[in-house]
């Protein structure tokens, strides 16, 4: 009799195992979808981050898209079921300015909590080597004589070879992209406001609409997409064994002094988004934690304190972007030089 109670309890025991097993285990196809929307300069460690997140939190299925900077508060202002629960923007200058317009507005808060910062990254010059030596013959990156040598418009009016054709900047576009933005203020820092926005205008070749975009055209076209490219350090050191591959010698890294640090920023919508807001604090907690924190210095990121990067980049002065006003007034200027 005691043996038979002694198996019913066991078994009582088992079935309750089981049902609170299955009442907390994630279910096939029933997981809660969460939306992300990063910069293209996150994707390579998104692809990393994604696995590792989903592992640590079961029940939520992580979907992430890759949107331009501008673009992705753009989109964000308006409320929907398909609006991304969580933005990372480039530049955390962008999140503090949507909150602005839409409290402007008479919108509740626009978020959670405020932006947090997650990792950060500077604006550097990514260049073949032959055309970095004729650009700058000590080895230092200037905006002086990179104006001068597209303004001449050829390679053979610098001494180089007529085969190298036109000296072909590339950038991204200032209205879709935030490093598009900060080339554009570093390129007019001391300078004719009118007379350099229309000035990098003519220089820069086929602006593309993502950092991640163009470094993937800048090295898969080799010196026929361009000569050199205003990218992120941290987009620059992920893809440098890629060039190395594609190219004998790949590129070189040229620190601009000074250059511009961004600060990647993620913050958690509110009212109707795809994803529950808590998940997405669970999101922004992750990248945070010591293990989201290293995959993001393993791919070049300096990380959330500041630490990591290039050693190259020691003793360069580091300019903040610029603010919302400063930004406004480029982006008219680039419009109008258009």
């Amino acid at each position: 009799m005691e043996a038979t109670l002694t198996r019913r309890r066991l078994l009582s025991l088992l079935i309750a195992g089981a049902s609170l097993l299955l009442a907390t285990a994630p279910v096939p196809g029933l997981r809660r979808p969460l939306v992300v929307v990063v910069g293209s300069e996150l994707a390579g460690a998104m692809a990393e981050l994604e696995p590792i997140f989903e592992r640590r939190h079961g029940g939520i299925d992580l979907a992430w898209k890759v949107q331009g900077a501008q673009d992705m508060v753009n989109r964000a202002r308006e409320e929907g079921p398909e609006r991304p629960r969580v933005l990372i923007p480039a530049n955390r200058d962008l999140l503090d300015q949507l909150a602005a317009d839409l409290g402007a507005q008479g919108s509740a808060t626009a978020f959670l909590q405020p932006p947090v910062p997650v990792a950060r990254t500077l604006l550097v010059a990514v260049a073949w080597p032959e055309r970095a030596r004729r650009l700058f013959p000590d080895g230092r990156f200037s905006w002086a004589l990179l104006r001068r040598a597209t303004a001449a418009g050829q390679w053979g009016a610098l001494g180089a070879p007529m085969s190298w054709g036109s000296v072909d900047l590339r950038s991204t576009d200032p209205m879709r992209s935030n490093s598009g933005q900060l080339t554009l203020a570093l390129w007019c820092r001391g300078q004719n406001g009118a007379d350099c926005a229309a000035g990098l205008r003519r220089a820069v070749y086929r602006p593309a609409r993502s950092t991640d975009i163009l470094l993937q055209e800048f090295i898969s076209g080799g010196p026929n997409e361009g000569d050199l490219a205003m990218v992120y350090e941290a987009s620059a050191l992920t893809r440098q064994q890629e060039a190395n591959r594609q190219r004998p010698g790949g590129y070189v890294l040229l620190f601009p002094d000074p250059t511009i640090e961004t600060v990647l920023a993620a913050a958690v919508l509110r009212g109707e988004a795809a994803g529950r807001s808590e998940d997405g604090e669970r999101f922004v907690a992750f990248l945070l934690s010591k293990e989201g924190q290293a995959v993001l210095t393993r791919l070049g990121f300096r990380g959330a304190d500041g630490g990591g990067g290039s050693p190259q980049a020691r003793g360069v002065k580091l300019l903040p972007p610029p603010s919302p006003r400063e930004r406004e007034e480029l982006l008219r200027l680039w419009q109008q030089a258009g």
